[in-house]
């Protein structure tokens, strides 16, 4: 192992996306320079604390937290590697003398103490605040380094330091998609991604609420989100193809369920568009619907704009893509005085149209 430098390397590039891979990778990297343990951490910049750190079993953990409490900022290597340019090793014995190493409290008693004493280090990563560290220290009984070391660390250096920025990078990318992933979840908004066949991509929590209630007429059929209702189903279908098309286009659909009907947009997601580009640059789709809550949806409604229960009840049905017949139907009234609530509905909230309605209940929704 302690020439295998492609091993090494292999391992640290896989752990660029798994913790797991990265411990592995550094502890290979701990064995084929006979150290008995490795120490892989963060430091401010500023305070000089060490903000992250993880190593070995060889160290216990008491010892780690007793040098980054009470060592760590009075350890004379720091600032040495603190000046380092990143990729530049330190081995201590080529910058420390004989004489300074038998005065320093970290060489001389703490380390010995915990069965340890040579050790290099290396800058590996540097944000402007903060900088990532390689120590590898060796056992007390073991040689200082010595130019074979060297050689064999110049040569793991290049891919040491390329997985260290991947995986700083893959580090950031999932801090990103974390947030946007609560922003979506916090959204009053049921939001969905699909291609062009329907299948699932992402769901955030009012669409995962929605698709648990039978009676809002979605399902999800072998990974595909479906409406109930084959008619609405068919529409569904067109208008999710229609937005990955080549030439695509927004819509919506009115999916029948247990009460009001489920107004559906459909927008497109091109392939350049972030919330699609993750997919091998496959068009996607973006549904998203405002999952309904009638009783209280009424009864704001009615107070803001002035209405009669009734009133707020046809507002709401139009603004679901419902008819004044369906509502008729709905409510058990004929035609007519279905028309007549319509007629005070538009009165009373200054509209001229039936669509001048539709948008003034979706901004308030929204």
């Amino acid at each position: 192992m302690r020439h295998d430098a492609p091993s090494i390397a292999a391992l640290l590039y896989e752990g660029a996306l798994h913790p797991d891979g990265w411990y592995q990778g550094l502890d290979a990297i701990r064995r084929a320079t006979e150290g008995g343990l490795f120490y892989h951490f963060t430091v401010d910049t500023r305070s000089m604390a060490v903000v992250q750190s993880c190593q070995n079993e060889a160290l216990p953990p008491d010892a780690v937290l007793e040098y980054e409490r009470h060592h760590a900022q009075h350890d004379e290597r720091l600032p040495l590697v603190m000046g380092l340019a990143v990729g530049e090793p330190m081995f201590d014995n080529e910058r420390f003398t004989p004489r300074e190493l038998s005065r320093s409290f970290i060489y001389n008693e703490w380390l010995p103490s915990i069965g340890y004493r040579n050790t290099f280090s290396v800058p590996l990563f540097d944000t402007g605040e903060t900088r990532d560290f390689l120590t590898i220290v060796r056992p007390v009984d073991h040689k200082a380094w010595g130019r074979k070391d060297r050689q064999l660390i110049e040569r793991i250096m290049p891919d040491l330091l390329r997985a260290t920025r991947l995986r700083h990078r893959m580090a950031a990318t999932a801090g990103q998609a974390a947030l946007g992933i609560a922003g979506l979840d916090a959204l009053p908004q049921a939001v969905a991604v699909v291609d062009a066949t329907c299948k699932l991509h992402y769901l955030n929590a009012p669409a995962r609420r929605t698709l648990e209630d039978a009676g809002h007429g979605l399902a999800v059929r072998h990974g595909r989100l479906e409406a109930v209702h084959p008619p609405a189903q068919q529409a569904l279908a067109a208008r999710v193809a229609a937005a990955c098309a080549p030439l695509p286009g927004a819509g919506s659909v009115s999916v029948p369920q247990t009460g009001p009907a489920l107004w559906m947009n459909v927008l497109p997601l091109q392939a350049t568009h972030a919330l699609a580009a993750w997919h091998r640059g496959e068009p996607m789709a973006l549904l998203a619907w405002l999952p309904p809550d009638p009783g209280m949806a009424c009864a704001q409604l009615a107070q803001r704009l002035g209405l009669s229960q009734t009133e707020a009840h046809l507002a709401l049905a139009l603004s679901r893509g419902l008819s004044v017949k369906d509502f008729a139907l709905a409510q058990g009234c004929n035609w007519h005085t279905a028309r007549t609530h319509l007629r005070n509905l538009l009165r009373k909230t200054g509209c001229h149209r039936q669509l001048d309605v539709v948008q003034l209940v979706r901004t308030l929704q929204a």
